[in-house]
């Protein structure tokens, strides 16, 4: 048992530094791993991760319905649309706003009376809520602003068909031209 005991510990001895480097990496990784986290801090995860996937869905169903609409335009062909975002939009949550006032009058020494209106105001957010958490009540959002547009048709290198796309995209989306580009698809 001695003697086996003494391989063992021959064999620890010979182990290099970047091996025992890996060994206590994997040892956090399980430990990491093992640590359970609150079902709230999932919950809010998913909802940041689904808020972020929604404004790539947004952009992508715009890209697909501007596609579908300008395959439909004479000499345009088929087409790819990539559109660019400069922001991700803006959601405007609902405020409580209760205002307080309160009025004084003082008398001068010459009979002048001075009146003074004070104004206190004070917001909170207003939250809904649903299976325990809060979740604050939007009101209003404001889509992406749309930094540019490629347009891939198979028309893209006849001037009229560019034009028109370029037409087409401006009234849509708002865009000035040098915004937009079309191109010749392969």
């Amino acid at each position: 048992m001695g003697e086996r005991k003494g391989r063992y510990l021959e064999k620890l001895r010979n182990v290099r530094k970047d091996q025992w480097f890996i060994l206590l990496l994997a040892g956090i990784l399980i430990i990491v791993i093992a640590i359970p986290v609150p079902a709230d801090d999932k919950e809010k995860l998913v909802q940041k991760v689904q808020e972020e996937n929604s404004d790539i869905t947004q952009v992508t169903d715009l890209e697909t319905r501007l596609e579908r609409i300008l395959e439909q335009m004479a000499g345009a062909g088929r087409v790819k649309v990539m559109i660019t975002q400069v922001d991700s939009g803006e959601k405007i949550v609902e405020k409580d706003v209760p205002v307080q006032e309160r009025n004084s009058q003082e008398e001068g020494s010459e009979g002048v009376v001075r009146t003074e209106k004070e104004v206190q105001r004070e917001e909170t957010t207003v939250y809904s809520k649903s299976d325990d958490t809060q979740i604050p009540y939007v009101i209003r959002e404001i889509a992406p602003e749309i930094g540019g547009v490629l347009v891939l048709a198979q028309g893209g290198d006849d001037p009229v068909t560019e034009k028109n796309i370029t037409d087409a995209v401006m009234a849509l989306f708002g865009l000035e031209a040098h915004k937009i580009k079309v191109m010749k698809m392969n």
